[in-house]
């Protein structure tokens, strides 16, 4: 059954690879507004989510709001099989680079550098670009439950050089990577059980410390990125930005803490400027929402 599912899925992409982008991401965008109206679930979650970080706009902006969300994930959904299948000179014609120059600078002093990244408009082609511009890149992930499947998506993400590591495997071969000059990638806008409590838009949030432990210990150069959608078309700008490390207090949670806050602290513009680009139907502030459920 499984091996069928895996053919199936590669076979719908091949087919969808075929269409128009503009075509497959309008359907998709169609689709997502539709799961707006059936998903309850996960409709009241952005609402949410939004509510807490926009609490002075009205609620007619909010559901708008949300409903673009919805709209951008499908929209990024069925874009996917021409993420993955067409070619390079194909993906690079769709994005425009800003401020590529200062990570290119830190890439090659061969000291290694720490990318942080969110879910944030069509993410797996923003994956993809490191690798596209020719950087040696290892990204962390977390492995699908069903093995065809997850290693059709290895097979996808990694096909221009990519290095796909599962968040289950240990970190040994990160110091190595690093020591090496390359590139390790990372999302930093999921809930992590195990995380720390810091602020991301401006509310305490569950966040993984492992950039700031691998930046502090190794003073390894740390950036910020984000793939930004060009209205609603299959065009982007691909955004870096450095995160200067804040001073260090000496203690080396406060220190951790502190640099996490600052990476967090550096996409709240980016969210601001475009909010339905980001994944608001993610409970992102979980610590949150079990307090005040307790109430």
């Amino acid at each position: 059954m499984l091996p069928m599912l895996t053919t199936g899925v590669e076979l719908l992409f091949w087919l969808l690879s075929r269409l128009p982008v503009r075509l497959v991401g309008g359907l998709g965008a169609g689709c997502g507004r539709l799961a707006y109206w059936l998903d309850t679930r996960h409709r009241n979650i952005a609402l949410r989510n939004l509510g807490r970080v926009y609490p002075d706009r009205p609620l007619a902006w909010r559901r708008h709001a949300a409903r673009e969300c919805f709209a951008e994930l499908g929209r990024t959904l069925f874009e996917l099989p021409h993420v993955f299948l067409r070619s390079r000179d194909f993906l690079m014609s769709r994005v425009d680079i800003e401020g590529e120059q200062a990570f290119r600078e830190a890439y090659e002093r061969q000291r290694g550098v720490l990318v942080n990244a969110c879910h944030h408009s069509n993410w797996e082609l923003g994956a993809l670009m490191f690798s596209l511009l020719g950087y040696r890149c290892a990204q962390l992930y977390r492995p699908l439950r069903q093995p065809g499947l997850d290693a059709l998506l290895r097979r996808y993400r990694g096909r221009f050089g990519t290095d796909l590591r599962s968040r289950y495997q240990g970190f040994r071969w990160m110091t190595r990577h690093l020591r090496q000059g390359g590139v390790v990638a990372m999302m930093i806008d999921q809930h992590v059980s195990n995380g720390v409590p810091i602020p991301f838009l401006g509310h305490a949030a569950s966040t993984t410390t492992l950039p700031a432990i691998y930046a502090l210990k190794y003073d390894i150069p740390m950036f910020g990125v984000a793939l930004l959608r060009e209205g609603r078309e299959f065009r982007f700008r691909l955004r870096f930005w450095p995160i200067p490390l804040p001073e260090r207090s000496g203690d080396v949670a406060t220190d951790r803490q502190a640099v996490m806050a600052a990476v967090n602290r550096s996409f709240r513009d980016l969210i601001d400027e475009r909010p339905e680009l980001w994944l608001w139907m993610h409970r992102r502030w979980r610590i949150l929402d079990e307090v005040e459920e307790a109430t």
